[in-house]
């Protein structure tokens, strides 16, 4: 890809694959509070209608934004899906864990507890679920 040409969700999500497979790399096998889980919540989302949108994480939160962001070809105003999935270690015996939010991360009002899971196919389907019933279910 040219570097000035538009960035393509395809193209972020190739990405977002890539450091979701390096992250979880780097801390497979460790004692860290963030599991080995974004490479199969990436590809969850990205098997879903999700995919429309352009990816990308935020304080271990998976988020999503209707263009690439404002440093990358091709960017236009972006507007972010109101809901994000975050993962850690809070499950049951410290299990990877994946909870889904309604509302924007780090902005008022506060964003609200949907869904809290172990199955990232689940939460991706709670966070398409959502979006449809805030009248978003393609990418604007």
């Amino acid at each position: 890809m040219e570097s000035n040409a538009p960035w393509s969700p395809a193209a972020a999500w190739d990405w977002m694959e890539e450091c979701a497979r390096s992250a979880d790399s780097a801390v497979r096998g460790t004692d860290s509070w963030v599991p080995p889980v974004a490479e199969e919540l990436v590809l969850a989302a990205r098997a879903s209608a999700l995919s429309q949108w352009y990816p990308f994480t935020s304080h271990n939160h998976l988020r999503f934004e209707d263009s690439p962001a404002f440093w990358m070809p091709g960017a236009l105003d972006v507007n972010k899906l109101a809901g994000s999935i975050s993962f850690d270690t809070g499950g049951p015996q410290g299990r990877p864990f994946f909870r889904v939010w309604s509302g924007l991360l780090l902005q008022k009002p506060d964003p609200v507890l949907v869904l809290s899971t172990a199955n990232a196919v689940e939460a991706v389907a709670a966070l398409v679920g959502l979006a449809a019933a805030h009248g978003v279910e393609n990418r604007p």
